[in-house]
């Protein structure tokens, strides 16, 4: 899900960064307001205007069934238009993307935030593209242990972007902020209902919490979902026993959420860190 081991603290605010590249440093960033674009698709503006013209077009020349086909036009063109457009995004972000996830396995947080920030004006072209955006640079400010810049992008990030969404819910748990942490995930559930990870979160911290009834049904809503899942039968039973959950079976993408510590053996180098250099660095001061 994203890098749950230490990272170095980002010291930046929601407008532009800039990094410096040799050292790995974030410099002070420069001031800037930027509305959510969310609000502004440009995609569907013009497949609405271009598919809306020709079906009008089509109706005032009076063609065969005039404005019945003029409408059916419309929507396919309309639709048309929105596809083509997306494709031609999706050409221009999905390298970004991946760049982003390079610069991160090499370690380079900040520059990996800063790239993910360059992509944000592209939200006002492509549906749920702005929240996806800001999910990604709230989950690399929550794994850099910056909380409060994790809050703000985090709150912003897409409904259907559950890994977010817990790691949100993971903050609020853990600044006792119980009833935020617990509407964030009641997101993430309904943001992807299928996956297990969410209900077993949110038991976890209604056991924790001291609501081991609701935290049972939560595990009893999963097995609704996949009645075999044997995670969840575990822990449910484990539940009615009055036992903690065990969750060491979802790996990293539960530690990550730095709600518990992970095992010695699981305690390793993670994309994104520093501890390979800061290991140069002290052999380096010792021979010295």
């Amino acid at each position: 899900m994203f890098d749950g081991a230490k990272t170095r603290r980002l010291r930046c605010q929601p407008g532009r960064m800039q990094a410096n590249s040799a050292s790995g440093r974030v410099l002070p960033p420069q001031p800037t307001q930027r509305p959510i674009e969310s609000l502004s698709v440009y995609s569907i503006l013009i497949s609405i205007l271009v598919g809306a013209s020709i079906g009008v077009v089509y109706t005032l020349l009076g063609f065969w069934k005039t404005w019945a086909m003029g409408s059916i036009l419309a929507v396919v063109f309309g639709l048309t238009v929105f596809v083509l457009i997306s494709r031609g995004l999706a050409k221009r972000f999905e390298p970004r993307f991946l760049h982003a996830q390079k610069q991160l396995q090499s370690g380079a947080t900040s520059l990996a935030m800063k790239t993910l920030e360059e992509l944000l004006p592209l939200g006002r072209w492509q549906v749920m593209l702005t929240g996806q955006i800001y999910a990604q640079m709230g989950i690399l400010a929550y794994g850099a242990e910056n909380d409060d810049l994790a809050v703000e992008y985090l709150e912003k990030s897409a409904l259907r972007a559950p890994d977010a969404r817990m790691a949100l819910a993971a903050i609020y748990f853990r600044r006792k902020n119980t009833s935020k942490a617990f509407e964030a995930m009641d997101i993430a559930i309904r943001g992807s209902k299928k996956q297990m990870l969410p209900y077993h979160v949110y038991a976890w911290m209604l056991h924790k919490n001291g609501e081991t009834d609701k935290a049972i049904d939560q595990l009893q809503r999963s097995l609704k979902v996949e009645s075999g899942n044997e995670a969840s039968k575990e822990n449910l039973l484990r539940l009615q026993n009055n036992r903690k959950l065990l969750m060491k079976r979802f790996g990293m993408q539960w530690y990550a959420l730095k709600l518990e510590k992970p095992p010695a053996s699981m305690r390793q180098y993670q994309p994104g860190t520093h501890r390979g250099t800061r290991g140069k660095q002290r052999k380096q001061g010792r021979r010295g």
